[in-house]
């Protein structure tokens, strides 16, 4: 075992060794096609580095670390004692002491935060995807099987599986049975970062609250570049709430921080309602769901009132599972109106701030007079000009 100092942090590693070449067979569904983001895995499977920043809570951290090795016998671990105690540390220490060549073992001389501590650890990181795993959260193997068959899909920069203590969906959601979907909602908890896009896009800004408009604005980054984060529904990682540390007055500047700057780089986000009447044709309707498709990457919340026949079509061709942003209401046909009507009650409610928008080619919205024209959702689909040169190595 080696040990390097450098720049206020001391880099404990095991002697490099040859990636094991991990294969699967390709198997392709009955009928030929497969489900939204479940592609087939290749002959030759990612290699995957899993990355656990580490601060005290041994027991939760020896949890994560055990369900971790559960999980998979060739991925590569990357563990950072994070400024621990005594007793974390030891226990790290004899937890890598086993794992020989499969682990890199970083100790800092103090709690450096969990974001920059991650980014010490994607610097060092050479696999094709990188999983960052809170130590309060513990991993699947049927987790990890699907986070690594949704690394084939076209254009996947980032992975997610379903975090309800971070970032919970709705029963609706869940109860439509994707496979994948697209979202803006990421969670450290667990997140798996593809090495193309970090090569393209960089690192977390450090600079930013290392919570929700840290990870807000490197989707952003990520979707500015061509890069797709995909969230799985389906699997689920258990972990504990994240303790916030510092003084309220201290989180809430930081917090008012990062809002202003994340807005200044991609602007504010909307709850949107769009209303289609039942004479829609099938190609408008179309242009829509891409429309709305648009906007929800730009981080919008699309809500689409749809009467019976399109709600139907519009499930046929998987607009359920677009994207979480987008949300389909089916309108009773019997009092399509006064079904449109309690709808935006509900969702005023709970957002009075709710945008309302006419259709494509202005198509009016019954009950609102003043609702914004639809050139607003061609605004909302437009990427925000940044400065995406601009990245964190």
């Amino acid at each position: 075992m080696s040990c390097i100092y450098s720049s206020g942090w001391l880099l404990l590693r095991k002697k490099s060794h040859p990636r094991p070449e991990n294969t699967a067979n390709t198997t392709i569904p009955k009928g030929g096609s497969c489900p939204p983001f479940l592609y087939s895995v290749p002959m030759t499977v990612p290699t995957l580095d899993i990355i656990v920043p580490v601060w005290n809570n041994p027991t939760a951290a020896r949890a994560c670390l055990a369900s971790i090795l559960d999980s998979t016998d060739t991925a590569r671990l990357i563990i950072i004692n994070n400024g621990c105690d005594r007793t974390t540390e030891r226990m790290l220490e004899e937890f890598c002491d086993h794992l020989g060549d499969r682990v890199l073992y970083m100790t800092m001389e103090r709690n450096i935060g969990f974001v920059p501590a991650a980014n010490r650890a994607l610097r060092r990181s050479d696999a094709d995807w990188a999983l960052i795993i809170r130590s309060s959260a513990t991993l699947s193997a049927a987790c990890l099987k699907q986070i690594l068959a949704t690394t084939t899909k076209d254009g996947a920069g980032i992975i997610t599986p379903h975090c309800p203590v971070d970032a919970p969906l709705p029963p609706q959601r869940l109860k439509i049975g994707c496979t994948g979907i697209e979202t803006c909602d990421i969670s450290f908890s667990a997140l798996a970062l593809a090495r193309k896009m970090r090569d393209r896009i960089g690192l977390f800004d450090e600079e930013l609250d290392g919570g929700p408009w840290c990870l807000r604005d490197y989707r952003h980054r990520a979707d500015a570049h061509g890069f797709k984060t995909c969230l799985l529904p389906t699997v689920t990682v258990t972990n504990e709430p994240v303790t916030l540390f510092g003084s309220l007055e201290r989180r809430r500047k930081q917090e008012e921080s990062a809002t202003a700057i994340f807005r200044q780089r991609w602007g504010i986000q909307q709850q949107v309602a769009v209303y289609l009447p039942k004479e829609t044709d099938e190609q408008k309707l179309t242009e829509t769901l891409e429309t709305l498709l648009a906007a929800a990457r730009q981080g919008h919340r699309l809500e689409l009132f749809l009467h019976r026949r399109h709600y139907t079509f519009a499930l046929q061709q998987g607009a359920a599972c677009l994207h979480s942003g987008l949300t389909l209401h089916k309108l009773s046909p019997l009092s399509p109106l006064k079904s449109l009507a309690r709808g935006m009650e509900r969702l005023k409610a709970d957002n009075p701030q709710l945008t309302i928008v006419c259709g494509l080619d202005d198509i009016p919205f019954p009950g609102y007079d003043t609702a914004q024209p639809s050139a607003t959702l061609t605004h909302l689909a437009t990427p925000k000009e940044a400065d995406h040169a601009a990245v964190y190595r």
